[in-house]
């Protein structure tokens, strides 16, 4: 049975807690659930999506990650949990968001985890140059994905905002066709592409700024690490990645 918690509005439309069982979930009044966090384990990734987005810290020893979009924190939750060495910046543009996230998902405020209030288009296209190992772009509306994610500005300014070796990872709802003019853009872009299947038919989509350096077992390798220490079921989504760099 699902339960009503909360309920608010801003300008950019409603924000909605709902409670199944264990689980809290944030929506925008709508069939997408924006977030899902378990909060007797809140670290744990409810969402399928979520699980594969993270498989992106397989190709890069990051130092720090910026998540795009909030939700109600979970890959706050997260980072926090597993790798709370990692300075993590998530951007939201709405301060609602953000207070409902702090109050109903207890979103951690610690100093390694900065929430920043402004749009993720605006902040990439500022960010420092070459300064952002891994960064996560899951900019949703109340509909389904936010159209800045398909911009060929957006990509270009992720390139730049990345480090040497930093990767951009991002949820789609459909994969561009390959002909599209954003998926040119990103082929012309970035040295080195992967994609994941989800489920629910989401796409995510890894783009390196240089070519994996890691070689198909030491992939698997590090793979397996990950598994074992976040005690999810991270080596089956990482047998679903395929390179498609060269297709």
């Amino acid at each position: 049975m699902v339960k009503e918690l909360y309920r608010t509005e801003d300008g950019m439309g409603p924000i909605v807690v709902l409670e199944k069982g264990d689980k809290r979930i944030l929506s925008f009044d709508s069939r997408l659930q924006q977030s899902c966090v378990y909060m007797n384990k809140p670290y744990y990734l409810a969402h399928e999506y979520t699980q594969i987005m993270i498989l992106g810290m397989l190709f890069v020893d990051a130092k720090n990650v910026t998540i795009l979009g909030l939700g109600g924190g979970s890959l706050g939750h997260y980072f926090n949990h597993y790798y709370p060495q990692l300075l993590t910046r998530i951007v939201e543009i709405r301060q609602s968001v953000i207070d409902v996230a702090y109050q109903w998902f207890n979103l951690p405020q610690k100093a390694g985890l900065k929430v920043i209030c402004k749009d993720a288009n605006v902040y990439i296209k500022q960010a420092k140059s070459q300064s952002i190992d891994l960064l996560l772009s899951d900019l949703y509306i109340a509909e389904g994905m936010s159209e800045i994610q398909a911009h060929t500005g957006f990509i270009k300014s992720c390139h730049q905002a990345l480090s040497e070796k930093g990767w951009l990872v991002i949820n789609l709802h459909v994969l561009p066709d390959d002909d599209s003019e954003i998926m040119q853009s990103i082929r012309n872009t970035f040295a080195d592409l992967y994609i994941c299947e989800v489920y629910s038919g989401n796409w995510i989509l890894f783009c390196g700024k240089t070519q994996v350096e890691y070689t198909s077992l030491e992939l698997s390798e590090r793979a397996r690490a990950l598994d074992k220490n976040v005690e999810m079921q991270l080596m089956y989504y990482y047998r679903q990645l395929r390179n498609i760099y060269s297709v």
